[in-house]
């Protein structure tokens, strides 16, 4: 079986659980998704038909972008913040648009809060399905090309606390 080639950096962001603090309390946060709450800054961005007006990052936010610039080699200009508020919520397997990506880059999401796990199924055998732990402060790469071959979930984890999800891109303007 040939598991999916990600990137995962266990350890991207350290001392993550202040940033999960601020996000949680001072994020006005999107509540038209049923599954959980969502947010962005930077360009403008549509997502799961849903359309984010553009809105300033945060200095916070602009500095990840160029750290995740520094490891990843692109440099983001969009951040949807995706808040699991317990284990029950959860996104179902799917692939992300990649229209919009700017050329050579992907999906980069760093993980706060509890530790979930990403699952990936296969699209042409969905019996190869592999899944990976996502601690807080952990960066995981998809590029353009995993989105081709694989579907990703975040499943259900019932003893699980809260989650924020980072996931950033660079959006072709």
């Amino acid at each position: 079986m040939q598991a999916p080639a990600i990137y995962l950096k266990p350890d991207f962001l350290p001392a993550s659980a202040d940033l999960f603090s601020k996000l949680e309390n001072e994020v006005i946060w999107d509540e038209r998704m049923r599954a959980r709450k969502t947010a962005s800054f930077g360009v403008a961005y549509d997502y799961s038909q849903i359309s984010y007006a553009a809105t300033p990052m945060p200095d916070f936010l602009q500095m990840i972008c160029r750290a995740l610039e520094n490891e990843l080699g692109f440099l983001p200009n969009n951040c949807l913040l995706n808040f699991y508020v317990d284990g029950n919520s959860s996104m179902g397997f799917h692939s992300d648009s990649t229209d919009e990506l700017a050329e050579g880059s992907g999906v980069a999401i760093i993980s706060l809060g509890s530790l979930r796990h990403i699952a990936y199924r296969l699209k042409r055998d969905k019996s190869q399905e592999f899944l990976y732990p996502l601690p807080p402060g952990s960066l995981l790469y998809m590029s353009a090309a995993i989105q081709q071959d694989w579907l990703h979930a975040i499943p259900k984890e019932t003893t699980a606390g809260p989650r924020i999800s980072m996931t950033f891109r660079e959006i072709r303007r």
